[in-house]
């Protein structure tokens, strides 16, 4: 059965992104919204002044040799700049390639070589790793371009060390006009590659048009206003915490605030008391968060020590999250919070809580312009209420891998839908509910067993800050069985066992869904940069257990991203 958003399509225009986001008309009459502020420094942009920082950018560039076509790769921590080497890549005609600043340098190694990578900005904090990976791919010293916080009190040793920087490139001539695409390669050319988890294997890289991005902006804003129209400047202030090398923060986070000329202010990244003081300073109305800051808005009692009375929304997306945490949080701050689901392929949104009538425990609705399946592993339509594995279609689906045609083909059908390898259940008013990942669903004798409804049950408990629930085989029984990992509250360790814990969910749940295998506690959960639990860390601990630690309180909780 074929399922369409209940909103109805959009127009997209045939245009590349800066095109869209800068060079309309009604872009150049609000050059004076204030866009982007840095947390740190308090230093500021307006929508005017970035779209000359990217002209400027796009020169130096260019300056460099860089010609149409080409790929730059991002490899630092969020900065004010960010967006100015972002968008002026695109400017000047360029591919751009995120990478994670926590790669080591063979991480980055592969990134650079499998796109093809010619200039690479970077930042001071992860200069060393940089410079290694560039060395090895062939990237020239001179094409290794330097931003952040330090090269404006450190320009010399900077400039000593044989690479540009930013704020050179900044002073060049700016590009007499960006580079205009025609409107068939808006559909066709690369505008950014993503690069997967790689949870199953190397990460790869993710094409995504400017056809793909422009689309997804313009799919996630009517959402919330039938019928795009652009915010008033003051509209919203929010903070980017989350990484802009991922998808989530790239397009939602910035992009999005970009389109609205609402005020961003860039976090290098996450710290809990730092957000909480820029809340209140700034009088922070919007967030995007994962579930892990979800919890600690939720538990932390930090929270109460700021007037948090400014947030009116919240979108929380990258991983499930238990209907009682968003009670918890809506009830403690008086707002609003919505779930979203995305993919790197989808670029990224795909469902998000309706503004008018979200429902807590579930995933949101379809954006417009999505058509959806649900399949069981035959490939056979489910009937409507029942779980299968969601698959989309829609004009904000990836070109397709980088360099990966089989990879491609075992993710987009012949009738050009998405599998998402996640499992969904539809109800009779267009809310989808994700239930998991297809490979995370434990097994338990012929039972499915979703590891998100564990956790969610876990942390309601009092005494838990963080919790992830993965199956382990059991040889004698043939089977695999539920297992927690827990993080507790530094207030609550010592006081509750694991038993305890194992039986307060046990007493929740369906047989089935039993903690059989038991509960663990440990220090963190260990959880990718935009919030993911790495559930392959958990079963190597559970096959190879580690000596026992010496438990550092001040460092129990939820992992830091």
């Amino acid at each position: 059965m074929l399922y369409r958003s209940r909103l109805p399509d959009i127009h997209v225009p045939e245009e590349d992104i800066f095109h869209f986001l800068f060079e309309r008309p009604d872009r150049r009459s609000s050059e004076h919204a204030e866009l982007l502020v840095d947390a740190h420094s308090n230093r500021r942009m307006t929508a005017g002044q970035l779209r000359r920082a990217c002209l400027h950018f796009a020169g130096g560039l260019q300056q460099l040799g860089a010609r149409d076509g080409q790929v730059l790769a991002i490899f630092a921590p969020n900065d004010i700049d960010y967006p100015t080497a972002l968008f002026g890549s695109l400017a000047a005609g360029l591919t751009v390639t995120t990478a994670n600043p926590a790669y080591h340098v063979h991480e980055l190694v592969h990134q650079l070589r499998d796109s093809r990578a010619q200039y690479l900005v970077t930042s001071p904090e992860v200069l060393a790793v940089a410079q290694k990976a560039a060395a090895e791919v062939g990237i020239p010293t001179e094409r290794v371009v330097l931003m952040g916080a330090r090269e404006k009190s450190g320009a010399e040793p900077l400039r000593a060390s044989g690479h540009a920087t930013v704020r050179a490139l900044l002073a060049a001539q700016p590009i007499s006009a960006p580079v205009r695409l025609a409107a068939a390669e808006t559909f066709t050319r690369t505008a950014y590659l993503c690069y997967s988890s790689g949870t199953t294997g190397r990460p790869k890289g993710v094409e995504l048009t400017h056809r793909n991005i422009v689309a997804n902006l313009l799919q996630f804003v009517a959402e919330e206003s039938e019928g795009w129209r652009r915010r008033s400047a003051k509209s919203d202030v929010q903070v980017c915490m989350l990484p802009l090398y991922h998808a989530y923060a790239l397009v939602v986070d910035l992009q999005v605030a970009v389109l609205r000329r609402s005020t961003v202010i860039i976090m290098r990244r996450f710290q809990l008391e730092q957000l909480l003081q820029l809340i209140q300073q700034h009088r922070v109305t919007m967030l995007y968060i994962v579930p892990p800051i979800c919890l600690k808005l939720a538990k932390d009692p930090l929270v109460d020590n700021y007037d948090l009375s400014s947030l009116r929304d919240m979108v929380c997306g990258a991983a499930p999250l238990g209907p009682e945490v968003i009670e918890a949080v809506r009830k403690r701050l008086n707002v609003r919070v919505r779930q979203l689901y995305g993919m790197t392929e989808a670029a990224p949104v795909i469902l998000m809580g309706a503004a008018e009538d979200a429902i807590e425990d579930s995933t949101g609705i379809l954006l417009p312009n999505h058509e959806a399946r649900l399949l069981d592993p035959e490939g056979n339509d489910v009937p409507l209420g029942e779980a299968g594995e969601l698959c989309v279609r829609g004009p904000n689906v990836m070109k397709g891998y980088l360099n990966n045609p089989t990879a491609t083909a075992n993710t987009i059908d012949a009738d050009g839908f998405l599998h998402s390898g996640d499992i969904a259940r539809l109800d009779a008013n267009g809310h989808f509910y994700v239930v998991d990942r297809i490979k995370e669903l434990i097994k338990y004798k012929g039972f499915q067993v979703a590891p998100a409804d564990l956790e969610a049950v876990l942390q309601e408990h009092d005494a838990v800050a963080d919790a992830a629930v993965v199956g382990v085989m059991c040889e004698e029984q043939a089977t695999e069985l539920p297992k927690a990992y827990v993080a507790l509250k530094p207030t609550h360790i010592g006081r509750i066992t694991e038993q305890e814990l194992v039986a307060y969910v046990d007493a929740r749940v369906a047989a089935h869904k039993r903690l059989r295998g038991g509960a663990e506690f440990i220090e963190v959960i260990p959880r990718s940069p935009s919030g993911k639990i790495l559930r392959r860390l958990l079963r190597e601990r559970h096959a190879n257990p580690p000596a026992p630690l010496v438990r550092n309180k001040s460092k129990v909780g939820v992992a830091s991203l």
